[in-house]
């Protein structure tokens, strides 16, 4: 499995993730901290 497959999947299970936590009305700061952190560093290889 490629790293980029492995990124895809990734960001697919974030969005579901906030998407859960929007459709519940909760929030997960240190989580989005961690995602808006790591992502741009994900995304540039």
């Amino acid at each position: 499995m490629s790293h980029e497959h492995k990124n895809e999947e990734f960001y697919k299970n974030c969005t579901e993730y906030f998407e859960f936590l929007r459709k519940k009305g909760k929030v997960d700061y240190e989580f989005e901290d961690e995602y808006y952190f790591t992502m741009p560093a994900i995304s540039s290889h």
